[in-house]
């Protein structure tokens, strides 16, 4: 039964948002201590099946940034410390603050979560059933993405948590000479 239960819990989010800015909010620190331990397996296989999926639609491949990879990881344990599943904190923290904290400038962005996916074939899959989910795996304006798993407790049951970034990075600026 409560097998049952967590697979009828298994939730998939998306925030389909691109816009040219984001502004950072304040992150206030909560004592947890969430597991932030990021299997590069797991990240190497949801790539590459993501990039299959783009292929498969002729987009091009994405390329793994590690700026992003820690983004996402910082949002993964957020969620985990925090107690939510949401694109948004319960402080209102945005995607794109996680983006943008590690340093990284973009011209647009989107965010995937999931909850309870142990295995990449199958969050891939579920996003890819989801038309928001598969609009911004699908999404040719993006060239890079980083993936950020975390462990912990959600609503008193362990869980794992999934957040896949993309973006598009910000044009770099050269000096004229």
């Amino acid at each position: 039964m409560r097998i049952q239960l967590r697979l009828a819990a298994i939730l998939i989010l998306i925030f389909v948002f691109s816009f040219f800015a984001g502004a950072p909010a304040l992150v206030e620190a909560q004592a947890a201590a969430p597991s932030s331990e990021v299997p590069s397996s797991f990240q190497t296989k949801l790539l590459g099946i993501t990039n299959s999926d783009r292929l498969a639609q002729g987009d091009a491949l994405l390329t793994e940034n590690s700026l992003l990879t820690l983004a996402a990881q910082k949002k993964a344990d957020d969620m985990v410390a925090k107690g939510y599943f949401a694109h948004f904190s319960p402080l209102g923290v945005s995607p794109w603050y996680w983006i943008t904290s590690v340093g990284y400038g973009y011209t647009h962005a989107g965010e995937n979560l999931a909850i309870n996916f142990d295995d990449p074939t199958a969050v891939e899959a579920a996003w890819m059933a989801s038309p928001k989910h598969r609009a911004n795996i699908l999404r040719g304006l993006y060239t890079e993405m980083g993936i950020g798993i975390a462990h912990g407790t959600y609503q008193g049951e362990p869980v794992t948590f999934v957040v896949e970034l993309f973006a598009t990075p910000a044009p770099t600026k050269t000096n004229p000479a």
